[in-house]
């Protein structure tokens, strides 16, 4: 009686090592983490749904102090920044309105958010809408919005561009601020 030997093929065996590696490769690319534009265009969101709650929560301005520094009460600025390694980005800040001692009237920091290096800020303008808007600016610097204590937040439209190619469903995003009560529209595309 003859005995059969147990065991795999050379075959078998090349087959199972490459269905384990094209796994462990799709596993690679798919977990590491990579900022979209859909997400900087969702953080900043977030900081102007946090300006405009503040705003709320805060309260009117009293009338000395808003004759000075109108009546917002929170505001959102953004500047051009570089971080490592040299790449371009922009840093938008939350800042409140302090009005009372202990120190004198003025802007106070609350918090920040600066882009990642893979999303590009490519452009803004006043008001909510798409490329058409008119006024559209490069210059961040420029940025600046202001929320008041009804809740409302001045208008922009902000648009923001992957660095990197990747799939066309995730190469551009943007943010749209809208006048009434500070609500968000973000949308994975420029239209």
């Amino acid at each position: 009686m003859k005995r059969r030997q147990a065991g795999f093929t050379l075959t078998e065996l090349m087959v199972v090592v490459s269905i384990i590696g094209i796994l462990v490769t799709m596993a690679i690319v798919y977990m590491r983490p990579r900022v979209r534009p859909i997400d900087v265009a969702t953080r900043v969101g977030d900081l102007f749904r946090e300006a405009s709650r503040r705003a709320v929560a805060l309260g009117p301005v009293r009338p000395d102090v808003a004759l000075t520094y109108g009546r917002s009460r929170t505001r959102v600025t953004a500047q051009a920044v570089t971080v490592p390694p040299g790449v371009p980005a922009v840093k938008f800040t939350l800042e409140r309105l302090q009005e009372a001692a202990p120190t004198a009237p003025g802007w106070i920091f609350v918090e920040d958010y600066t882009t990642d290096k893979n999303v590009v800020a490519v452009q803004w303008a006043h008001g909510a809408g798409n490329q058409a808007l008119s006024g559209m600016s490069t210059d961040f610097g420029t940025l600046s919005v202001s929320c008041r204590p009804d809740g409302t937040c001045d208008a922009c439209t902000m648009f923001f561009q992957a660095a990197i190619a990747g799939p066309s469903y995730e190469q551009l995003a943007k943010i749209s601020v809208m006048p009434l009560g500070g609500s968000i529209n973000t949308a994975a595309d420029w239209n």
